[in-house]
């Protein structure tokens, strides 16, 4: 299924994304960031869509999704745009799932990622947003299974941050020197 043309031409679709996931997929694919020419990746791709405070997603050139957020943070989240999407979907505000040590043990990482939506469930109360809801809605409206546990989805999404080649950004400060990431989000 092709979701980011079905984003593209359903504006409703498109806004209850932004609403569950705070993710806005663009009209068009444009250039990943590069800081004004001083950030280059190590994987060429095409930037696809954003959150609100300008993390982007790269539709990778081998088809995985790579990320980029605004702090330096660079990696691989998705083999391909069907496990992104799912990821999405069932895991929104992932990056609160980003504790190495829940991964270690199947059954900690259940009841970590059952408290982390709870968590999430709570926020969006808060501003009379019903999380659930819109979410069990994106999903039915994207053909996507919305899972009550979402470990096995977690272990994917660990696995594919550790997968090589890591996409990596490179920062060329102005006086030459140079830093790198690791590629893989959990290294903090």
């Amino acid at each position: 299924m092709d979701f980011i043309k079905m984003l593209r031409e359903d504006k409703d679709l498109s806004e209850l994304l932004c609403d569950v996931c705070d993710l806005e997929i663009f009209s068009e694919f444009k250039t990943p960031q590069d800081e004004f020419g001083h950030l280059a990746y190590n994987i060429l791709g095409k930037t696809f869509a954003q959150t609100g405070s300008g993390i982007e997603y790269i539709l990778l050139e081998d088809g995985s999704i790579g990320f980029w957020g605004s702090e330096g943070e660079c990696g691989r989240i998705a083999d391909n745009l069907n496990d992104f999407f799912e990821f999405m979907v069932n895991c929104p505000y992932w990056s609160d799932y980003l504790d190495e040590d829940e991964y270690q043990d199947i059954e900690e990482l259940g009841a970590f990622a059952k408290e982390v939506f709870a968590e999430h469930v709570e926020s969006a109360a808060e501003i009379d947003f019903d999380l659930p809801r819109a979410q069990q809605e994106l999903a039915d409206r994207l053909g996507i299974e919305k899972k009550e546990d979402v470990t096995g989805i977690l272990m994917r999404f660990y696995h594919y941050t550790k997968r090589e080649p890591r996409l990596i950004s490179t920062y060329i400060e102005d006086d030459g020197s140079i830093h790198s990431g690791t590629g893989s989000l959990f290294d903090r």
